[in-house]
């Protein structure tokens, strides 16, 4: 294998692919490499944890194909350190040993042979494909994914909901403390369906990976089990999560009897000074509505306390309430709206966060109980 690329090029799609290599000590040595696969005029960096599986691809002046294994985190400190040059690779297929040249600057690593790389199934073709665009997929993604219960949980709201149906897109997600939806319209020019649970790891996945790509567009690959997305530089592939998902829309509220709007910024900023005396055990901070004002506060036995008064406008009587101010803040730093719609049923009813412009985004935040 002999190769030339771009330094830029390689170091952006190392990004891509690296976060993915097994962490774990114990696991085969083989899954903490990046797959590199020369052929023609296209070089394929491709990872994998046995779980999720990611391949990017580039253009490379290729002299000689062939395939390797490389070492993710040290060949993405070599490449982040390297000059502003092309870099050339080339591999002796007898000792498995790259050299990296760069201007003035050469490597040698010791790579693992391709043969030992798990078969992954990054490039499925799946019972239905569907392409949307990319830009209300993320939007979406971003709006709901923080809302998961913890992946290691394994059970299906460890999972974000997705329906694709016609025109719109939902998707959805719960820890079983606060629930999150957000309805979007897409192109969807085929006007297929689709109806899944997507790991909330791979979406997080998905949302970093396209903090390095510009495209307008993804198709999602669906079978029984397994999802791809896929654009033109890059593919994730992931199992999907089995079971019903639990019929969040019985939980959503269709009305509130109070409600207060404020601004994002001053809650976020009042929050975030309060938080400093919090309880760190449960994260509580209280909310007292009354008026034209929202008072939060916080106090931690044997520390102190903290108190904050933010303007609102508010519609009902005097009302206290608590959260864990963590789940405000995931939620209202999500919207892109200058001002968020409290909808209030009570201190011990579950409360509605949204932006106060649109009604597709909503987060739902059970209370804790004041004693």
């Amino acid at each position: 294998m002999l190769f030339t690329i771009d330094k830029e090029s390689l170091l952006n799609k190392l990004k891509i692919v690296e976060k993915v290599t097994a962490q774990r000590g114990n696991v085969q040595p083989v899954l903490a490499n990046v797959l590199f696969e020369a052929e023609g005029s296209t070089l394929n960096l491709s990872a994998t944890d046995l779980e999720i599986s990611v391949k990017a691809k580039t253009t490379a002046a290729i002299k000689k194909e062939g395939k390797i294994t490389l070492p993710a985190k040290k060949l993405l400190e070599i490449a982040a350190k390297l000059p502003d040059k092309p870099v050339e690779f080339s591999l002796n297929e007898d000792t498995n040993i790259v050299s990296i040249t760069c201007g003035n600057s050469k490597f040698e690593i010791i790579g693992i042979s391709a043969q030992e790389f798990p078969k992954i199934e990054e490039e499925m073709q799946g019972e239905t494909e569907i392409e949307i665009e990319l830009e209300p997929l993320l939007r979406s993604i971003k709006n709901t994914v923080y809302a998961a219960a913890n992946y290691e949980n394994r059970n299906v709201i460890s999972g974000v909901f997705c329906l694709i149906k016609g025109t719109k897109l939902e998707m959805a997600a719960t820890d079983g403390n606060r629930l999150t939806r957000v309805i979007e319209t897409i192109k969807n020019q085929d006007g297929k369906n689709a109806k899944i649970v997507i790991p909330s790891k791979t979406l997080n996945e998905f949302l970093r990976i396209c903090s390095f790509i510009a495209e307008e567009n993804v198709i999602l690959s669906v079978d029984k089990s397994r999802l791809t997305l896929k654009t033109n530089s890059f593919s994730i592939n992931s199992r999907l999560i089995e079971g019903e998902y639990p019929p969040y829309e019985q939980l959503i509220p269709k009305t509130t009897s109070n409600a207060s709007v404020v601004s994002r910024d001053e809650l976020i900023t009042a929050l975030d000074r309060v938080s400093t005396m919090v309880n760190d055990r449960n994260s509580i901070i209280k909310f007292v509505f009354n008026e034209d004002k929202l008072v939060l506060t916080a106090e931690t036995p044997n520390s102190g306390s903290s108190q904050d008064i933010i303007e609102c406008k508010y519609d009902g009587s005097e009302l206290a309430i608590a959260f864990n101010y963590k789940y405000v803040l995931d939620s209202i730093r999500t919207m892109e709206a200058k001002e968020v719609r409290i909808g209030l049923n009570g201190s011990l009813s579950a409360t509605v966060f949204k932006p106060e412009s649109e009604e597709n985004y909503i987060c739902l935040i059970m209370p804790i109980q004041l004693r």
